[in-house]
């Protein structure tokens, strides 16, 4: 049985669930800075070959957070693996929920 300290897993879990809502925060910064690009493109009657190179580079931006984000879920899980292996397998930490909440025996597939 792995011996697990509850007040640094507590520490874990809390910056767990902080990552959780700052990847979050980040992608909708992210959508909204390539919106608000495109509607000044638009309104600024810019042809599309002239925004097109910051566009894509948004929208690549955009899909990395997009792939980090599944990597910290995964991380996650894998914690969530060894706390249930743990001396503190019955504690609750306030884990992250929601979207967050996944089975710690189904790994999770990762395209990147």
């Amino acid at each position: 049985m792995i011996t697990l300290r509850e007040g640094s897993t507590r520490v874990v879990a809390g910056d767990a669930q902080e990552m959780g809502g700052m990847i979050d925060r980040a992608l909708l910064q992210q959508m909204r800075l390539a919106t608000s690009f495109i509607e000044a493109s638009q309104e600024s009657k810019l042809a599309m070959p002239m925004t097109q190179p910051a566009l894509q580079a948004l929208a690549e931006g955009l899909n990395c957070l997009v792939e980090g984000r599944a990597k910290v879920s995964h991380s996650v899980r894998e914690m969530t693996r060894i706390l249930k292996h743990s001396n503190l397998r019955e504690v609750g930490f306030g884990c992250p929920g929601g979207l967050w909440t996944a089975s710690a025996n189904e790994p999770e597939a990762l395209a990147c």
